[in-house]
């Protein structure tokens, strides 16, 4: 339990080096996923599992890396346009989103947080995006409808992935580097069509980058793969609540996000919808 709740507060230091970084979204992708796909093989040599990095796994990896390549393009470019706390909670929904898909085409029974989420999620949402609607910015705008649209990536990735690995006998974290390493070059090509840069303006952007890699995207993705593997659901569900939380925190500290008593209030209830959508989603 303790590695997966190091690994939850590491990750939820992701988009603030996003931010920090401070180069174009997708640039800041590829590094990230490259960067931080060299430091997972690295893992993988390190204990001896490098073998299974098989050309059957790189070949089912190119599903899930198509959706991960959607889900942070949209991604980081909310935490640009919104801030990396409401950005977080925004991409969280997808909890949400895979309980609705296990219900209606997955077919399991629904259970009662599993309803009591959804209306209250609904809420949450209105109150931190919708009461103030017309009174944002364009730019605002596009940031939260990125955001949600990335909640819908991250769920098609995790679904994809899911089913990526019932087809291939392979280490989870053999499939989460393929994955990453793919992404990294989907990014990198978005990033060059654009005529983005890549040349790293300065020591910053190198630091943040470097951490967003190897410490959030490596070590808490590995510690998280492997402790959630012996943690009972419900508490895998409040521990990794840890990650929206404490990104929304991290924007008050770090960059004076503004504090307004409706939107958190909105955020309570998110967060809470979110905890309920990731227990007990299904009942036998």
């Amino acid at each position: 339990m303790t590695g997966l709740i190091i690994g939850a507060v590491i990750i939820s230091f992701a988009s603030i080096m996003v931010k920090l970084a401070n180069m174009p979204p997708d640039v800041t992708g590829f590094y990230r996923l490259f960067v931080g796909g060299l430091g997972m093989l690295l893992i993988l040599w390190r204990a001896g599992n490098l073998k299974g990095l098989t050309l059957h796994v790189w070949k089912w990896a190119l599903l899930s890396a198509s959706f991960f390549t959607m889900d942070l393009m949209l991604w980081h470019r909310s935490i640009h346009l919104v801030g990396p706390g409401m950005a977080t909670m925004l991409t969280n929904v997808q909890v949400l989103l895979l309980a609705a898909v296990s219900v209606l085409f997955l077919k399991d029974k629904v259970s009662r947080p599993f309803l009591v989420s959804i209306p209250m999620a609904l809420i949450g949402l209105y109150l931190m995006v919708g009461v103030q609607w017309a009174e944002f910015a364009p730019g605002y705008q596009y940031g939260v409808v990125f955001g949600l649209l990335s909640a819908l990536a991250y769920s098609c990735y995790l679904l994809s992935l899911k089913y990526s690995l019932s087809k291939v006998a392979a280490d989870p974290l053999s499939m989460a580097a393929a994955v990453a390493l793919i992404s990294s070059v989907f990014l990198g090509a978005l990033g060059a069509a654009q005529g983005n840069s890549f040349v790293i303006p300065d020591v910053q952007s190198l630091l943040a980058l470097t951490f967003l890699a190897l410490v959030c995207h490596s070590i808490g993705w590995f510690l998280i793969t492997r402790g959630i593997q012996s943690v009972k659901t419900s508490h895998v569900g409040l521990i990794l609540l840890l990650q929206p939380t404490l990104s929304y925190v991290w924007d008050l500290l770090f960059f004076d996000k503004p504090i307004n008593p409706v939107e958190l209030t909105g955020g309570s209830l998110v967060l809470l919808a979110i905890y309920l959508g990731s227990i007990e989603k299904r009942i036998k």
